[in-house]
């Protein structure tokens, strides 16, 4: 049993590998949580998870790059929102604002995700690139307990704000070949680790720039059991009880 914590499983780039990614996912019992971008990926991670059945969890999201107008808070409510798993991907991220203004409209937009996760009580996958400061300041300010940084590069500080405050890291195979992710995911309690791919994303070192697919998370298990000293099953049982925990599944239910 594996969890996939954060993967695209609406983007175009995995259409084709698909049917085998959801396939692999019922053999080995991996928990694919699909987060979006916008609200048509969203629509289509439902879609996705009717079809495949318990092993897609589906994520409602408007990440940071798809600045949206005034009215798609009345496009969500269309998606009914309580069909979905959590809220994600959301958050900030400079890189995609050219301007304060653009940046304020993310602002905007993560604000009201995050009060509709904190009404519907859904964990959040969150984007927090370039923006830790900015996002642990926001979160703060919200009553939210499954909140998940996802591929967290933030610094050690921030690292153990984030920590203290009971919220999920996620790492993928950057893991294997990063220094920097090694350093900041041995400094992470166990009991808030979690695993991703990030895919379509693509990984370099011994991954050799291809497409990340959920067939990655056992080389980046091996590699944080390493850093924590431990066995792989046991670090493999831990993240998937830290995911049941995340996801708010009981693992009776779930097995």
């Amino acid at each position: 049993m594996f969890v996939d914590a954060h993967i695209h499983l609406s983007d175009p780039a995995l259409k084709d590998l698909l049917p085998q990614i959801i396939l692999q996912a019922k053999v080995t019992r991996t928990i694919l949580i699909a987060v979006a971008e916008d609200l048509n990926t969203s629509a289509a991670n439902l879609k996705i998870a009717d079809e495949a059945g318990g092993v897609v969890k589906p994520f409602l999201g408007v990440h940071p790059c798809a600045l949206q107008d005034k009215s798609f808070e009345l496009e969500l409510s269309s998606l009914k929102p309580e069909c979905f798993s959590g809220i994600g991907e959301v958050g900030l991220d400079r890189k995609y604002a050219k301007d304060e203004d653009e940046y304020r409209r993310q602002k905007e937009v993560f604000e009201f995700m995050l009060k509709l996760a904190e009404h519907l009580h859904k964990p959040l996958s969150i984007h927090s690139r370039g923006s830790v400061d900015d996002v642990l300041s926001i979160l703060s300010t919200y009553s939210l307990k499954w909140v998940l940084l996802h591929w967290f590069s933030g610094t050690p500080n921030q690292l153990r704000v984030a920590c203290d405050r009971g919220y999920y890291l996620s790492y993928g195979p950057a893991v294997v070949y990063s220094k920097k992710t090694k350093q900041l995911a041995s400094n992470t309690p166990l009991d808030l680790i979690l695993t991703e791919t990030d895919g379509p994303v693509r990984f370099g070192g011994v991954f050799q720039n291809r497409v990340a697919i959920p067939a990655f998370i056992p080389s980046t298990i091996y590699t944080l059991s390493s850093l924590h000293k431990l066995g792989f099953e046991e670090m493999r049982t831990t993240i998937f009880s830290n995911a049941l925990n995340y996801l708010q599944i009981s693992g009776i239910a779930y097995l």
